[in-house]
């Protein structure tokens, strides 16, 4: 296990300023120009442009190498993010914030083929899971950066890429072998589509409610408790959430139609949401409100992309996998912008955003269940909680096992 120490512990430095970053850019958006707005336009533009990195960047990496590669990518986000300090123009903002999400799809492409080429098929899931600690529990964790500083100095862009610069230690100092890539499985969108549209809307609505989450939420809990340190806590307590019931969910969803279980977390998350509306903003009730939205949102994803495994035949899982994710990732452009004009129109418009569109998954996957018959247990793949970054993790989902072995 020595061998994937080097990239998840650069991953783990990297996700710790990444947090504090994804929190720090709404909060000063919010602090500079007061336009929600304007926030979910910068949200949008980075998720395109981890959307367009994710798709482009491998031949990078086949070109030069994964260390080499991952020091480029870094030096590409750590310079962008710290121009963030320079430059306050709005279109200065949205191509740098647009460069930082390719950079950042880049970090990802990086370690998850480092992760895939060094794992077989009788460790790749117990790898996947260290990604996912090393991913979300850094992320958390940078959270709690938020406050310390003064989101309106400098300091906040220059810890974070003092923790850029020194996420590249790790893989530079590595003497493990680079190893070789191979190449991505095509992807018929229409096919996919046609097998499981559930996955699609499920995936594509699941992206909606979390591109908005990431860059809407800190502005809103900020608005509520005036206090930046809070901020801090309320998002490590969302995220902690999302990370911690992705497996009892999971596990459960193996035992009975997931679409049943995906009905259950999108009824609890709407009527989480609409009780964090109705109660007291410093009550205790909403820290576990906020545990279970985050629970309940986080999971949606991961359920949509099981579901779509059902339906799929182990070699089409990789090409099925990276087209939920496109379905995900162009939600997570749209839902930014969509849940602003939301918020202007009503103080408590965020929570009644993610409201309205887990409301409208529940009644989606409610109607859809008597259409089409149960899969049952033995045709049925296993849950596997998969992160929302680049194409190339579908193939370190253990369900594309099959594929390799036969």
């Amino acid at each position: 296990m020595l061998r994937f120490l080097s990239p998840l512990l650069g991953l783990s430095i990297f996700a710790l300023a990444s947090g504090y970053l994804m929190t720090l850019i709404p909060l000063r958006i919010n602090a500079l120009h007061g336009s929600d707005l304007l926030a979910g336009y910068m949200g949008s533009i980075y998720y395109i442009g981890l959307l367009a990195g994710s798709f482009r960047s491998e031949h990078l990496v086949t070109l030069f190498g994964h260390i080499r590669s991952f020091a480029a990518f870094m030096a590409l986000l750590c310079a962008s993010v710290l121009s963030l300090a320079i430059f306050d123009s709005t279109a200065s903002w949205l191509l740098l914030r647009f460069l930082n999400g390719l950079a950042i799809a880049g970090v990802f492409i990086v370690v998850e083929s480092w992760l895939l080429c060094e794992s077989d098929e009788k460790t790749r899931g117990k790898i996947l899971s260290f990604y996912m600690v090393a991913l979300y529990g850094a992320n958390a964790i940078g959270q709690l950066f938020v406050g310390l500083i003064d989101s309106l100095s400098l300091m906040p862009f220059i810890v974070i890429g003092t923790l850029l610069s020194l996420s590249i230690l790790p893989p530079a100092m590595s003497r493990i072998p680079t190893p070789e890539l191979e190449s991505v499985s095509s992807l018929n969108f229409i096919k996919l589509f046609k097998l499981t549209p559930s996955a699609i809307i499920g995936c594509l609505t699941g992206g909606m409610i979390l591109g908005a989450l990431y860059s809407l939420l800190p502005i809103h809990l900020l608005e509520e408790s005036g206090s930046e340190q809070s901020v801090s806590i309320q998002l490590s307590i969302t995220m902690l959430g999302g990370m911690l019931l992705q497996y009892p969910v999971g596990c459960y969803s193996d035992k009975i139609d997931r679409r049943k279980v995906l009905v259950a977390i999108s009824t609890l998350g709407c009527i989480c949401c609409l009780l964090y509306i109705w109660f007291d903003h410093d009550s205790w009730i909403n820290m576990i409100l906020l545990f279970l939205i985050g629970g309940t949102t986080f999971t949606l994803y991961p359920l949509a992309i099981s579901h779509g495994c059902d339906h799929l035949q182990p070699e089409d899982i990789v090409a099925g996998t990276q087209g939920l994710l496109l379905a995900y990732s162009t939600g997570a452009c749209i839902g930014p912008v969509l849940a602003a004009s939301f918020i202007k129109f009503s103080g408590s418009g965020l929570m009644l955003y993610f409201a309205v569109i887990l409301a409208i998954v529940a009644l989606f996957f409610l109607m859809r269940i008597p259409f089409r018959p149960v899969i049952y247990s033995s045709d049925e793949q296993s849950f596997v909680p998969v992160p929302r970054t680049t194409p190339l993790v579908a193939q370190i989902d253990p369900r594309s096992e099959t594929e390799e072995s036969d």
